[in-house]
């Protein structure tokens, strides 16, 4: 039997890279997934490409910043396939679109702030307080918090991503605390190191660059939406980690 037959995962920022990974691992493990992402038609190519039956998948196009948008996407999961089993929060982006890439504190525009910040910990919450409602009611779940090296060791001109992800890092303890007598884990998941993302290909400099594939967090986001996990919550792990562990190839690409 596959790790995910029979359950239901929403996954957040998931038409490209590691949310698009981790998608396609879970829907390959039997699970029926709803993605969502910024525009319906980057979502509705993404449903397309999984190339699964209408009754698998559930396309959603939303803002993860936008309370109305999470809880329509939340409305729409639990009206489609009943409940919902796993969160994972991937959502998020280290610069605004089109830049400034590197911005020291003393720099950083309120806007830059508030995007950076909005995506990556205020989605977060909104996603995963919703999610809560539905685990609790059902007495079980999974939330999956993509994190960063940066959410635990804070790196010169990334103060707004860093701040996030720490965040993230801190939201993720106090949830799984809060959490546990309900019997919902919540862990966090660092990719390890720099991932061949689409916008860090585009930093000059980077092309050519040995960096993580996207696939690097695909076996432990499988173990920590698994029942193999049951017992495991509040922890902050590192994909490259786990992979050398239990023996998985750590995936690279050129930029």
């Amino acid at each position: 039997m596959n790790k995910l037959s029979g359950k239901v995962a929403c996954v957040t920022g998931a038409v490209r890279c590691i949310g698009w990974e981790i998608v396609r691992a879970y829907a390959h493990a039997g699970a029926q997934v709803a993605i969502c992402d910024l525009h319906q038609p980057d979502v509705d190519d993404a449903i397309h490409r999984l190339d699964l039956p209408e009754k698998m998948t559930l396309g959603v196009r939303a803002n993860v910043t936008v309370e109305e948008d999470v809880l329509s996407l939340f409305r729409k999961t639990k009206e489609k396939f009943g409940k919902l089993d796993i969160l994972v929060n991937n959502a998020g982006f280290a610069w605004p679109r089109g830049g400034p890439v590197n911005l020291e504190v003393a720099n950083t525009p309120l806007q830059v702030w508030l995007q950076i910040l909005g995506t990556n910990l205020t989605g977060t919450f909104l996603c995963s307080r919703e999610a809560l409602k539905l685990m609790k009611e059902q007495r079980f779940g999974a939330i999956i918090n993509i994190s960063s090296p940066q959410g635990k060791l804070g790196k010169a001109l990334r103060g707004p991503y860093s701040a996030a992800k720490f965040g993230v890092e801190g939201l993720t303890q106090v949830m799984s605390l809060e959490n546990s007598t309900y019997g919902i884990r919540v862990n966090a998941l660092d990719p390890g190191g720099i991932v061949a993302t689409e916008a860090i290909r585009k930093i000059p400099g980077n092309s050519g660059k040995r960096m993580l594939s996207p696939q690097v967090v695909n076996a432990c986001s499988l173990f920590l939406a698994s029942d193999e996990s049951l017992n495991v919550s509040g922890q902050s792990f590192v994909a490259t980690e786990w992979n050398e562990q239990h023996e998985i190839e750590v995936p690279y690409m050129i930029a």
